[in-house]
């Protein structure tokens, strides 16, 4: 069964990026930022994934636009996530965050009620083509 993305939202000013960029200072990886234009607030077909031994839901894409109602935020998860290697790109249906990790170059899991990573050990393009 193919991935889709369903419910796409698209990038109302592609300058977010910079934005972000120059609010963290730090340097959105193009993979990353070819997946959210792509991707932006859309849910996934398949939406599991593994972490370590524990099944895991990646509930929907973050929405990179400023003021979308009804779409969880890039913007929000920023506020909460003080780590700037991090960027949230996705949420869980219980309010953890997937995030590229720049120093490690693969996706992690962050728990909301920890504050603390898990790595899934997979770049983004093998994080994504193990959803199921």
């Amino acid at each position: 069964m193919e991935l889709t993305w369903k419910y796409k939202i698209d990038i109302s000013d592609p300058a977010v990026f910079d934005e972000i960029e120059k609010e963290r200072q730090i340097l959105f990886p193009d993979e990353l930022k070819e997946f959210i234009l792509k991707t932006n607030a859309s849910t996934p077909s398949r939406y599991n994934f593994m972490l370590g031994n524990n099944e895991r839901v990646f509930g929907a894409v973050l929405c990179f636009n400023e003021n979308e109602p009804e779409v969880d935020s890039v913007f929000d998860a920023l506020e909460v996530i003080e780590d700037k290697d991090l960027i949230p790109f996705g949420i869980d249906p219980f309010g953890n965050y997937i995030c590229y990790s720049l120093k490690e170059k693969k996706i992690v899991f962050w728990n909301h009620e920890t504050g603390r990573t898990e790595s899934t050990e997979k770049s983004l393009e093998d994080f994504v083509e193990s959803l199921y």
